[in-house]
C-alpha cells in the first residue's frame, strides 16, 4: 500500500471514505450538519490536494492538504487501528513539511491520536469553518513531544 495523490477521478469513492469515517466518528455531528457539511465538500475537494492509500483499487484512506496545513484526514473504519492515519500523517510531515492540522474538540479519539503523534494545542475556535458550534482545535507538530520516527515514503514503514 503506498501513498497517492489521489485525482478528480477519485472523489466519488474519498466521499464515500468520508461519510463512512465520519458516521463511525463524530456522533456530535447533526445529521442536518452532516448534510450541509458533505453537498459542500465534494465542491471544495478541488481546492486541495488529496492524498490517499489503496488497496486493489479501492481507497482506504486520505488526507486533505492545503498549501500549509493537513485540512482533513479519514480513514475507513475497517481499517482504524491499522496504521494507515499515522503513515499519512508521516507523509505529511516529513515528504511535505506539514505541520499544522484542525480537529473538532468532540472527536476525543482524533484529538488523542494526533496528541500522541507530538502536536499540541495552540488555538482554540468556537465554532468550525461551516460556522456551525463544532469547536475545532489547532494543532500544530511539535517534534519534541513526537513519539513519530518520520520516515519518508521511500522506507520500509510505507510498503
Amino acid at each position: 500500500m503506498k501513498i497517492e495523490l489521489l485525482s478528480k477521478a477519485d472523489y466519488k469513492d474519498v466521499m464515500i471514505v468520508w461519510e463512512k469515517s465520519v458516521k463511525a466518528t463524530h456522533f456530535f455531528i447533526k445529521e442536518k450538519d452532516f448534510e450541509l457539511i458533505k453537498s459542500t465538500l465534494y465542491r471544495i475537494l478541488p481546492n486541495m490536494k488529496i492524498f490517499g492509500i489503496k488497496k486493489a483499487g479501492t481507497i482506504l484512506g486520505f488526507m486533505g492538504l492545503s498549501d500549509n496545513e493537513i485540512e482533513s484526514l479519514f480513514i475507513d473504519p475497517e481499517y482504524f487501528g491499522k496504521g494507515l492515519g499515522k503513515n499519512l500523517i508521516i507523509y505529511a510531515i516529513k515528504d511535505l513539511n506539514l505541520k499544522k492540522v484542525s480537529v473538532n474538540e468532540q472527536n476525543q479519539k482524533a484529538f488523542s491520536f494526533y496528541k500522541k503523534l507530538g502536536f499540541k494545542i495552540v488555538k482554540r475556535d468556537e465554532f468550525d469553518s461551516f460556522s456551525l458550534p463544532y469547536p475545532i482545535l489547532h494543532l500544530f507538530y511539535d517534534n519534541r513531544l513526537s513519539s513519530l520516527t518520520c520516515q519518508s515514503q521511500s522506507d520500509s514503514h510505507y510498503q
